[in-house]
Formats: C-alpha cells, sequence, structure tokens
C-alpha cells in the first residue's frame, strides 16, 4: 500500500501536466500548410499591366474558439482530479472498513 502511494501521486502529476500542456501542443503550427501565393510586380512584363493582378495577401491568423482553449482543459483537469479523488476516497475509507478475522 506504501508503494503504490508514490505512484500514484507520480501517474497524477504527470498527468495533470501532460492536460495543461496539450493546448500547447494544438496551437503548434502543422507542416501541411499550402505554399505561399507569390506576387510579381509590373516591371517583369512587357505590357502596361499583367494579363493577371493578384492582390497581395492577407494573412490573418485564425483564433481558436474559447472553448477549446479554456472549457476542454478544465473539463480534463476536473476529471483527472474526480478519478484521483475516487481512488483516493476508496484506499482510505472502504478498503480497510472491513477486516478478515482468522482462526
Amino acid at each position: 500500500m506504501k508503494r503504490i502511494r508514490p505512484l500514484l501521486v507520480a501517474v497524477i502529476a504527470a498527468a495533470a501536466l501532460l492536460a495543461l500542456a496539450l493546448p500547447a501542443f494544438a496551437t503548434e503550427s502543422s507542416t501541411d500548410e499550402e505554399p505561399e501565393a507569390t506576387t510579381t510586380t509590373a516591371a517583369q512584363f512587357e505590357g502596361d499591366e499583367p494579363a493577371v493582378v493578384i492582390p497581395p495577401a492577407d494573412e490573418a491568423e485564425e483564433e481558436q474558439p474559447w472553448t477549446s482553449r479554456f472549457i476542454y482543459p478544465t473539463i480534463v483537469v476536473g476529471t483527472i482530479l474526480l478519478i484521483a479523488g475516487i481512488i483516493w476516497g476508496y484506499n482510505r475509507r472502504i478498503r480497510h472498513r472491513y477486516k478478515v478475522i482468522s482462526d
């Protein structure tokens, strides 16, 4: 029993750190991005203006909804704490309630 407690604390701490780090992992950029559109200047063409006018690309960062940034990590941490509390309560109160008496 005494060996399980440090292991249980280590597992709960690791799960909490992982749950807190998940939003940071989710915000990293992916490698599957589209290549950037290249714009050309009018000096490269022999006419007055190019055949196709390409407007400059406005890159607005798309914000994550507040639910994925705050609610989901809160639910994950709350669930982990709830499970840890249930395990602790079982080991503390119910498991040692009855004693086996052998003759």
